[in-house]
């Protein structure tokens, strides 16, 4: 290190008052004491939660941290257990044999009325709004060579068109026709809807002779069917979705070795129901799970089978609530995710009943976790980096060298902190405070309302040897690493403490060196 320009000015100034004949000098020792930035940095609570996780970091009015989530368990679509089959109806008309007169006007010779059945169990249904689907209809005159002309109507008071309201009306010809279902919906009777078709003898002005065994063959059929909505009593079924986890992860890496109690966690969940029938949801397992760890289960209440509300109309929703007993173990327990196993029921202990789904409809199992940062914990780990620029210094100039570690802490926890010195990739070289130095700093002194009393004070003037300076002047960072612990009472005993979001931990990490250098005059 150069030595300070105003320095070599004095000692200028005073070789040139000084006669060659008392005095001779040729160079002169300095040995000046200096005190060298080394590291600055600060720890919140909120960092031993993940960055990813911030979303859930909220703060009370009071300042107080709390984590607020509202998870979705699980969305099952009971609609799965309800499809509509393909249907077809073939229907002949016999024609007798022998001789038509010629005629001025059509006939309506015959007619037949079919009661088309979907044959849905245990589904008794009583009507499809449909959203997609198709209606084939076609008619065959056997013998082909009979020259008889006719047409076959098809009608159904059942099927209304959304668009016109008026009532399926098809005319077959002898050719296939077709027509999409989308503007249609049906009323039916317990999952039955009645076709009726008339053959009809069309206008001739000839006799026209029909032979033996004559009849015209009618095919109606519906294919590909799904509802925007359906109504009628849809029977006790049973839907089994498959196992699930949730994660959880606001808690953040640092609590995987921590013991944390919170005060006054909140968990609920809310069953969220869309479909317009009596429901039972029954969980077979509910447990909270992390690594190293027996799980958890969780208590509900009321207790599975859950008897579901659900609404009195179309495009509405309802909720039943479902309290975690067990709320304050849950979280103490700090899981990493929930596993959950459920089954969904409909019309358990129901004969009848006017039930209703759209399309759109789903049941949704929701957990809602809120969890003020307040109450007592050990094992919490808090860190930050700080770069290390020595470029300044020359350590061959160093005599003595100190290490001066000033520690501020706000926070109501008890906190030993470490210096880890690391290359650029973040290796660790060295670590600063010995095991017997560790840096325990009390923390902070507050009101019972948890207000910041007093912040907890820790001033630590260390020494280096040479292998440990040289460490520092090889190193390119500083981790701060604090292990953090609620202080106890008298007794012994952990005090519940709030967390709040102002509170900080301050380090500051100062190099004190003794300098020694010739400067010549």
């Amino acid at each position: 290190m150069r030595p300070c320009s105003w320095l070599v000015s004095i000692l200028v100034v005073l070789n040139s008052c000084i006669g060659d004949k008392d005095y001779n000098l040729n160079s002169v020792d300095v040995r000046p004491s200096i005190a060298f930035p080394l590291a600055f940095g600060s720890l919140t609570i909120q960092d031993f939660l993940k960055s990813k996780d911030s979303v859930y970091v909220k703060i009370y009015p009071d300042d107080v941290v709390y984590l607020g989530y509202s998870q979705l368990l699980v969305s099952e679509d009971i609609r799965d257990l309800f499809s509509i089959p393909d249907k077809a109806v073939n229907q002949s008309f016999k024609v007798p044999a022998g001789a038509i007169p010629a005629h001025t006007k059509d006939i309506r010779s015959d007619s037949l009325t079919e009661v088309v059945d979907f044959g849905l169990n245990p589904e008794q249904l009583s009507e499809i709004d449909f959203k997609s689907g198709t209606i084939n209809y076609s008619t065959t005159l056997l013998p082909a060579a009979s020259n008889l002309k006719y047409e076959v109507i098809l009608t159904s008071s059942d099927f209304t068109s959304k668009t016109t309201g008026l009532h399926l009306n098809l005319t077959a010809t002898g050719t296939a026709g077709s027509l999409s279902l989308a503007d249609y919906k049906v009323t039916l009777n317990k999952n039955k809807f009645s076709l009726k078709m008339v053959l009809v003898l069309m206008k001739t002005s000839s006799p026209v002779t029909v032979g033996p065994n004559t009849s015209v063959a009618v095919n109606f059929s519906l294919s590909g069917m799904d509802f925007n909505t359906i109504h009628g009593f849809f029977g006790i079924q049973t839907v089994y979705p498959p196992s699930a986890v949730i994660s959880i992860g606001a808690f953040g890496t640092s609590l995987n070795s921590a013991k944390v109690s919170f005060a006054q966690p909140k968990v609920t969940m809310n069953v969220i129901n869309d479909y317009g029938v009596p429901c039972t949801v029954t969980f077979s397992k509910i447990e909270a799970r992390k690594n190293g760890a027996q799980p958890l289960p969780l208590k509900l209440s009321p207790d599975s089978p859950i008897s579901i509300a659900y609404p009195a109309t179309l495009g509405n929703s309802a909720t039943t609530p479902v309290a975690i007993t067990n709320a304050k173990d849950v979280l103490d327990f700090a899981p990493s995710e929930i596993f959950y196993q459920l089954s969904a029921s409909t019309n358990q202990g129901f004969t009848s009943g006017n039930n209703f789904m759209a399309d759109t409809s789903k049941m949704r199992v929701q957990m809602d976790v809120e969890v003020p940062l307040y109450g007592h914990a050990s094992g919490i780990i808090l860190k930050d980096t700080a770069k290390i620029d020595l470029s300044k210094l020359d350590q061959s100039q160093i005599q003595k060298a100190s290490l001066k570690v000033t520690v501020i802490n706000e926070l109501p926890l008890d906190a030993k902190i470490q210096l880890y010195l690391t290359d650029a990739g973040y290796t660790v070289l060295d670590s600063l405070l010995e095991t017997a130095q560790t840096s325990l700093v009390k923390g902070s002194s507050v009101s019972p309302t948890g207000d910041l009393e007093t912040a907890g004070v820790s001033d630590q003037l260390l020494d280096l040897n040479v292998d440990r300076l040289t460490n520092v002047f090889k190193s390119k960072n500083i981790i701060i690493r604090a292990v953090m612990n609620t202080s106890k009472d008298a007794a012994g005993n952990s005090n519940d403490v709030k967390f709040k979001s102002k509170y900080v931990i301050i380090v500051n990490v100062g190099l004190l060196v003794d300098l020694k250098f010739n400067i010549k005059l």
